[in-house]
């Protein structure tokens, strides 16, 4: 699979000046607080990549020189603070020549490479699923607006978009000047029939859509006493009663609830349901849709905006944990936004930095036309090694501890818990953890008890009062227990005994050095403390 190697944005929303954001064909993760920016990068993919199903005309509208007299401009997303000139958002795949869109240049996007890209990828940000219960309670909900702004664009049928055939519709009315044809004509009966193959066409795409998003939401989610309820309750018509009009579709999201060993109706989840649940809900439409279709392309993006922000730290786990592990996101090159930087820590703790880049925007916020900064978002461990290299032994040492207690989080499965615990608590729990998981390896072996143990001893394979079933089963406890001492002997004591030089350097250098105070640091053992932490990272995080 192909992957963007360079994004490059110019004269595009928040970004004034030329900006390059190099992911080496990695994925990205960014976390910006509100304003900063991030936005901006999720808008110009997105507008790269749907200008490949738009005129040069409707692209143009984006790249326009903002003008408050001319409401033709009111849809530029020029940066209106900028001196320069150009306007352009640009990609570079690896290995592949640069793909730019600006004002009246969209060739490069008008390629089946990119359509086939387009209708690959996708984009969810919070507003979009929030879209889903944009509703008053007192009403069922109807998200035919969502399959039309963020559904139909993505999926097929005659070999053009959902979007481009509905569009093609409402453009090409059958009618010729002002006039419009007999409904016995020819033409009258060949519209006719082409809003009635849509409407088929979608129907057997939301049957598809709410099979696959109730699999999400049970197998994924763990949900089992909620379904999703996705129907086709008014079609798309023209022309009904001689309107010469569409008539306003509806596509009801509704939910089945378990009760009493049934399933019992709910037309109007919104008021049900919490926001979480709602949101669960909708991610598992959205994720639904994306596995329905998973088209086929050289490459393809999936680009999340704080798509998460209305749930909890551990659904937000749920969810992250599908998308950065499910199969059938592997061939995705992933860019996932955030402004709550405890996420941001999180995700990159559980991902790693041969496969990840991990960018910081900031923005200040007192000055209106201020240029996002972006820095590269760096470890503890790495800050404290530039600070070694600096002969910045205070901040060295103090980096070096706040490394060593993520680590130890990490291995503790403690990273959710925002409770502050020392170094020493957290070596003391360690150690504990390595004996007690010893301990319970070794019990497991011995759990069913039905073994003549003792033949262990001796060469049971000459033993003719064993059965083959037995010799079988001893062999397999030899092996297993063979594996046991060499795991102890090569890695656990291991661990142990990193976790005792931890806690004596600890003594003599992360806590003078997190504390400020007067003791002298000597260069040598801070060099040891950086050899300590960077193998304990490698024996509690071993490769797979």
């Amino acid at each position: 699979m192909k992957k963007i190697d360079k994004i490059r944005i110019q004269n595009f929303k928040a970004f004034p000046e030329f900006q390059e954001f190099d992911l080496k064909g990695k994925n990205l993760l960014i976390y910006g607080n509100n304003g900063s920016g991030k936005s901006s990068l999720y808008w110009a993919l997105y507008t790269l990549l749907q200008s490949c199903e738009k005129t040069v005309a409707r692209v143009n509208d984006y790249f326009v020189v903002y003008d408050e007299a001319n409401d033709r401009t009111f849809e530029s997303l020029r940066n209106i603070f900028s001196q320069e000139p150009d306007s352009f958002i640009e990609i570079e795949l690896q290995g592949e020549p640069p793909i730019r869109i600006a004002h009246g240049n969209i060739g490069a996007t008008q390629t089946a490479n990119i359509k086939e890209a387009n209708k690959a990828s996708d984009f969810i940000n919070y507003k979009l699923l929030h879209n889903f219960y944009n509703s008053t309670h007192k009403s069922q909900l109807n998200i035919w607006s969502v399959f039309k702004h963020d559904i139909f664009p993505y999926f097929s049928f005659d070999g053009k978009a959902f979007s481009e055939n509905l569009n093609n519709l409402y453009n090409n009315l059958p009618k010729t000047g002002n006039r419009f044809y007999r409904r016995n004509s020819s033409y009258y009966n060949q519209y006719q029939q082409k809003i009635a193959k849509f409407n088929n066409e979608l129907q057997t795409l939301i049957v598809k859509i709410n099979i696959q998003a109730n699999k999400v939401l049970k197998d994924k989610f763990e949900i089992n006493d909620i379904e999703v309820l996705l129907e086709y309750a008014e079609n798309l018509k023209w022309d009904e009663n001689y309107s010469r009009r569409f008539s306003d579709p509806e596509i009801k999201l509704s939910i089945k609830v378990k009760k009493d060993g049934g399933l019992v109706p709910n037309h109007r989840p919104q008021s049900f349901l919490n926001e979480a649940a709602l949101t669960r809900i909708a991610i598992s439409i959205r994720l639904g849709a994306l596995q329905t279709r998973l088209e086929q392309s050289d490459w393809k993006i999936l680009v999340l905006d704080d798509m998460l922000i209305s749930l909890d730290m551990s659904n937000r786990m749920i969810i992250s944990k599908i998308i950065l592990e499910d199969n059938d996101l592997s061939d995705f090159q992933k860019i996932i936004l955030t402004h709550d930087k405890g996420f941001f820590d999180i995700l990159k703790s559980k991902t790693d930095s041969s496969e990840w880049e991990y960018l910081e925007f900031y923005k200040d916020e007192k000055t209106i036309n201020s240029r996002p900064r972006i820095k590269v978002n760096k470890t503890e461990f790495e800050k404290a090694k530039e600070y070694f290299e600096e002969s910045e032994f205070d901040a060295c040492a103090n980096y070096l501890r706040k490394e060593a207690e993520k680590i130890l989080k990490h291995y503790l499965n403690k990273e959710l818990n925002n409770q502050f615990e020392t170094l020493s608590n957290l070596i003391g729990q360690a150690k504990n953890k390595i004996d007690s998981d010893r301990l319970a390896r070794f019990n497991k072996l011995f759990k069913k008890g039905t073994l003549p143990l003792e033949k262990l001893k001796i060469d049971f394979e000459a033993d003719t009062a064993l059965t083959l079933a037995e010799k079988g089963q001893l062999r397999t406890l030899r092996a297993y227990l063979i594996n046991f001492l060499i795991e102890q002997n090569e890695q656990e004591i291991q661990i142990s005994a990193k976790l005792d030089e931890l806690r004596s350097i600890k003594d003599r250098i992360l806590n003078p050095g997190s504390h400020r105070t007067s003791m002298p640091y000597y260069e040598q053992e801070l060099k040891d403390a950086i050899q300590i932490v960077e193998q304990l990272y490698v024996l509690l995080n071993p490769a797979p």
